[in-house]
């Protein structure tokens, strides 16, 4: 049957069961995240090429882009046991390399297989090379989109209602406020670099700074409207940065187009 996902589910299955077996507790519980992170993207990017007009096809290749965006992160916390790529490696390098190893996309054309694996390898990059162009390049800004709303509703389990593994936080110490380097690249409308980041506080900061990366309205509404960023702000320290931030975001939303919960 032609565009059918249920072959995928069944490989994403079986593969990520090989690494459940083989944990327990909190070590199971990150890895069952990552499952569940899976298939919540694989629903957004859906979701999202249906709003823009998106063929039956090109949903369908958007999905499997979705699914196994982040293949790669079970075989990172097997063998590092770490989701965090710099001390591990490039978790979308390692999806990209799982996927050929194991030969899942092979029922695609190799135009589609081509698309599918150059849209997961950028999908954790800075940004998106200015060769990409046509599908490929939409279905790549959908995936970074797609991926970045469900990474805030992950946070926004673990700071709300203490759901999900402490894994995400990557090991860092809270802080008490935001460095100087992570607000100077914040407030030049930059997305913050991970490898300034110096506590929890400063990775709040950046997961903010992943809106100016926002490439499609229907995305940055959707954001909104879960209060995702009411409940960083909630989070981070009251002060003179913590402010300039908050004017500065409401300010990039409102020229987005998107003025609030309501909108």
């Amino acid at each position: 049957m032609k565009n059918d996902m249920r072959p995928f589910q069944s490989w994403f299955g079986r593969y990520t069961r090989r690494f459940l077996k083989n944990f327990k507790g909190d070590d199971r519980n990150a890895l069952a995240l990552k499952i569940y992170h899976s298939q919540q993207v694989r629903k957004i990017i859906k979701e999202l090429s249906k709003r823009i007009g998106l063929s039956r096809k090109e949903i369908f290749l958007a999905e499997i882009s979705g699914l196994f965006h982040d293949i790669g992160r079970f075989e990172q916390f097997r063998k590092y046991h770490t989701f965090y790529d710099l001390k591990s490696e490039d978790h979308a390098a390692l999806s990209c390399n799982v996927l050929k190893k194991e030969g899942v996309l092979d029922t695609l054309s190799g135009v589609e297989r081509d698309l599918v694996l150059d849209s997961i390898f950028v999908h954790n990059k800075f940004s998106i090379p200015q060769d990409f162009k046509g599908l490929k390049l939409i279905i790549s800004k959908l995936l970074r989109d797609a991926d970045k709303i469900d990474i805030w509703r992950v946070f926004d389990d673990f700071y709300q209602m203490s759901k999900g593994s402490s894994e995400i936080n990557l090991g860092l110490p809270m802080g008490e406020k935001i460095s100087e380097k992570v607000f100077s690249q914040f407030m030049k409308e930059e997305i913050v670099n991970i490898k300034d980041v110096k506590s929890q506080v400063d990775f709040m900061v950046m997961r903010l700074s992943w809106l100016y990366d926002i490439n499609f309205k229907e995305s940055l509404l959707k954001i909104v409207k879960r209060g995702y960023i009411d409940t960083i702000f909630r989070l981070l320290p009251e002060d003179e940065k913590t402010n300039a931030i908050r004017e500065k975001i409401f300010s990039f939303i409102e020229k987005r187009g998107v003025y609030g919960k309501g909108s």
